[in-house]
């Protein structure tokens, strides 16, 4: 939809026909997508001496009727069907569709018919309802009688056709279900659905039977179906004499008309019989039960069972009607043999019981007791250690239940051999223990001493003088670790020699090397 274009726009006009609140409601919508873009209610007032409420042409309507019937339901039902179909004409063009457009405007689709039908018989103290036939798309009213449902439709009633014997204007008033959906083949599936709450199976309030003119309509069948019944027939067919109406015309009176027929009574040679009519298309199919069966030898229709009695029926050779004879209940057959009903597992209790032989009782119920899990060898699925327990888990090889078995610690296996942990240096002290054969666990951890330094040749670091000491310095070849020696100073040659000359009888042998003397001792002279 484009907006920005000036739209042509077209007043909307209605004529109000009656004094009351009106209620209108305007929509602008998608009709493809079905959005609303606008929505507005409006209610509007109207108060005319010219204009009856629908309310007070009800309530005008149902004072007459009360005034020309005798006030019976239905006298009241009818005068009042009647009236309306006097006032309303069918709308083709669709357009008015309420009880207002039928009671003031006389048009209305089958809507207008339902709605004004349905509160002039509200107004009259008339039980009704609304039957929608959402299949074919149409409605009409159902009404209550003497606690009777009853279906009729105004709109199809509303005819000025002549074609036919009777008064077709009320053919669909105070119908059954069945001969409504006659007319109306999806009421059929409306009827039969759950929760249907207005179910319609009388005619006793049928116009044409309580008219008389359903009896009239039988009499013309009378001398056929006597003639029948005197030549001992029991079973015979008549063509109906409507046969070239439609369907949806002789289908609803031919109903009314064997309803009639079965409640009259008939007589072969001044006794009386029971004649059964029924409908069939276009034709009455008639039974008449014999005077005097002549049953055949009977048919089990229903075996009997252990616990149920079954039915044997026999046939009328003459008449084809049946009667049934009950056959006494089997009663249970248990067999002698134990039946597993379940298998007994490693998880689960089993049962078993005797088996009736005819059917599916069984008597004492016995539990067989759970079976033993038949393991697998097992699968280690936690270790042990030294100082840990292990586990072992067992699978049952039907269920898949698992178990577990506690493996033992295996404790500490010490090597007798000694394992240095830590060597000794001549530095620091070393260590030996045992050694656990499995884990890192140790014993007897016993200290190794250090050992002694492993000197080189030392190096001289500084020179000895004749005034000073010198020093020599060792390393470690292990460890690095140093020590400092110091070395004598030197002797001056010259002094030595003076003081010789000076020492008599000395008999000294001659001088140590760091300067002290050595020899046998003497007599000093000055």
């Amino acid at each position: 939809m484009i907006y920005t274009n000036e739209c042509s726009s077209h007043d909307y006009t209605f004529t109000m026909m009656a004094s009351g609140t009106y209620h209108f409601r305007f929509y602008v919508m998608d009709n493809t997508t079905g959005i609303y873009f606008l929505k507005t209610d409006t209610f509007i007032q109207v108060s005319s001496p010219n204009y009856s409420s629908v309310n007070s042409i009800v309530q005008s309507a149902v004072a007459q009727c009360n005034a020309e019937t005798d006030s019976s339901d239905y006298a009241k039902a009818l005068w009042l069907h009647d009236w309306l179909l006097n006032k309303l004409d069918y709308d083709k063009s669709l357009k008015w569709s309420s009880a207002e457009s039928a009671l003031t405007r006389g048009l209305g689709t089958c809507q207008s018919y339902e709605s004004a039908y349905s509160k002039l018989l509200t107004a009259a103290g008339i039980e009704n309802a609304e039957t929608r036939d959402t299949y074919d798309g149409h409605t009409w009213n159902a009404f209550k009688i003497n606690g009777e449902w009853y279906q009729v439709d105004c709109t199809w009633d509303d005819s000025n056709d002549d074609w036919y014997n009777f008064d077709e204007r009320r053919l669909y008033f105070g119908l059954t279900d069945e001969l409504m959906s006659i007319a109306h083949p999806g009421h059929a599936k409306i009827y039969t659905a759950a929760g249907y709450a207005t179910r319609s199976t009388s005619l006793a309030n049928n116009y044409f039977v309580k008219s008389g003119e359903a009896a009239k309509w039988v009499a013309s069948y009378k001398d056929r179906i006597q003639e029948n019944l005197n030549a001992g027939k029991t079973q015979f067919s008549i063509t109906a004499d409507n046969a070239a109406y439609p369907e949806s015309i002789y289908g609803i009176q031919n109903g009314i008309i064997a309803y009639v027929m079965n409640t009259t009574d008939w007589y072969v040679n001044g006794k009386k019989v029971d004649l059964v009519a029924k409908t069939n298309g276009a034709q009455f199919d008639f039974t008449v039960p014999c005077t005097k069966h002549k049953w055949d030898e009977g048919k089990i229709t229903t075996e009997p069972t252990c616990e149920k009695e079954g039915i044997k029926t026999y046939t009328c050779k003459n008449c084809q009607t049946t009667k049934t004879e009950s056959i006494k209940a089997l009663g249970h057959n248990y067999s002698n043999d134990w039946t597993i009903d379940q298998e007994a597992t490693c998880q689960q209790e089993g049962s078993k019981s005797h088996h009736c032989t005819r059917c599916d009782s069984k008597i004492d119920v016995t539990v067989i007791p759970k079976t033993s899990h038949n393991w697998d060898p097992g699968v280690i699925t936690t270790k042990a250690t030294c100082t840990k327990d292990g586990v072992k888990t067992y699978t049952c090889r039907d269920c898949k239940t698992t178990k577990t078995e506690v493996i033992k610690a295996l404790g500490h296996d010490y090597s007798s051999s000694w394992t240095i942990d830590k060597a000794a240096t001549c530095t620091n002290e070393g260590s030996k223990s045992h050694h656990c054969t499995r884990c890192n666990s140790k014993a007897d951890v016993t200290v190794i001493p250090k050992i002694s330094h492993s000197w080189d040749k030392g190096t001289i670091i500084k020179n000895p003088t004749y005034s000073e000491t010198g020093v020599k310095r060792y390393t470690c070849t292990k460890c690095g670790n140093t020590k400092d020696e110091s070395i004598a100073k030197l002797v001056d040659d010259r002094a030595s020699i003076l003081y010789k000359t000076h020492v008599q009888d000395i008999g000294w042998q001659g001088w140590k090397s760091n300067g002290t003397m050595s020899g046998t001792s003497g007599h000093q002279k000055d």
